[in-house]
């Protein structure tokens, strides 16, 4: 039975189901999309050499792409693509939940909070990330010449404010929910 009784009325619920099947497909299609050009960034020397520009900026110009590297660089990319597709996941089904009128349930705001935590967690993995993407792509230097690069971007905070915020919001809509079912078994 939809959890649609605390003061969703009609109109607003339909719009909200709507556009909730509509982002349900949205982030199918980003979870697609996020894989697949994500290996392909790897198997592809300038995609590869593009996303050592996006993550280190003008050092990752200089940084050799090898085979091996690209393979390492692979294993460290995955980490953060991988918590990226779990969060869109959870996002899917919160929207599937929202879809099937399921608005105010303990189970979507988890998806929420799951989601939540996801975005989070991307902010100490941007810059973890980009030093061990550029120890990766610098494997291909001889030895004394390889490199570390440390970098930091305003999406890193930004994702911790954003995930922390969510996070947030998810947490007293969880307990909202709880409370909500808890009290009808009062009535």
């Amino acid at each position: 039975m939809p959890s649609t009784d605390l003061s969703l009325s009609p109109a607003p619920l339909s719009r909200l189901i709507r556009l909730s099947r509509v982002m349900e497909m949205v982030t199918w299609f980003g979870i697609a999309l996020v894989t697949i050009l994500t290996a392909l960034a790897l198997l592809i020397q300038d995609w590869t050499r593009n996303i050592a520009l996006a993550k280190l900026g003008q050092a990752g110009m200089t940084l050799p792409i090898t085979p091996l590297g690209q393979a390492v660089a692979g294993l460290v990319l995955a980490i953060p693509v991988g918590v990226m597709v779990y969060g869109l996941f959870a996002a899917r089904r919160m929207f599937a939940e929202f879809a099937s009128g399921e608005i105010f349930s303990e189970r979507a705001a988890r998806h929420l909070q799951t989601f939540a935590a996801t975005v989070l967690a991307q902010a100490p993995l941007g810059p973890l990330t980009a030093t061990a993407f550029s120890a990766a792509l610098s494997l291909g230097n001889p030895p004394g010449l390889r490199a570390i690069t440390v970098a930091f971007s305003i999406n890193d905070y930004f994702a911790l404010i954003v995930g922390g915020v969510l996070f947030a919001a998810a947490t007293v809509m969880r307990e909202a929910a709880r409370l909500a079912e808890e009290n009808k078994g009062f009535v």
